[in-house]
């Protein structure tokens, strides 16, 4: 069966994005040559889910960077689709949504964020493995990854990369 991944970076004190949501502060680690695996997780996706906010943002940067992938943008609001992608908005039961997306993929499902979705995900136990790339910058304020959770979570660490740039990323199941 499909396992859920969160794929995602942080500053290395916990911020995905500046409080405005801005994520600029990433571009200088955009190292020619190094994608940290980015096309090789890509390779073993086909179902792509995300929250509203960060659908939004996507569509601010210009074209759908997620050509060919099945998209699904969990959100309550009405939403303007993506021009030629394959976007569907879903705003019902998650535990259903869960069930139907772990059986419709042939590869695995990469839940790329924002905060809220990947904290309603990790408190309902949807999340089966996390791909963390700590940034080597502190932002000091932002939009945290995750906040406060009711309870613990255990992970196990099943394998840790550094990279040149100082960027480390850390792959755990749970």
């Amino acid at each position: 069966m499909s396992k859920i991944i969160l794929y995602i970076a942080s500053s290395l004190d916990g911020f995905i994005a500046r409080r405005n949501g801005d994520i600029t502060w990433l571009d200088e680690f955009n190292v020619e040559g190094e994608d940290y695996g980015y096309s090789e997780f890509l390779n073993g996706i086909d179902i792509i889910v995300m929250g509203s906010k960060t659908y939004e943002q996507l569509l601010s940067f210009g074209k759908w960077p997620y050509e060919g992938f099945k998209t699904y943008v969990l959100t309550k609001r009405n939403l303007d689709c993506v021009e030629g992608a394959e976007v569907k908005f879903y705003s019902g039961d998650l535990d259903s949504f869960v069930h139907k997306v772990k059986h419709e993929s042939r590869k695995d499902i990469w839940l790329v964020g924002g905060a809220m979705v990947a904290q309603t995900f990790l408190g309902q136990r949807y999340i089966d493995e996390i791909i963390l790339s700590i940034i080597p910058i502190i932002l000091g304020d932002g939009i945290s990854l995750f906040r406060s959770a009711d309870e613990e979570v255990q992970l196990d660490l099943m394998r840790s990369k550094s990279y040149n740039s100082g960027v480390v990323q850390l792959h755990y199941a749970l």
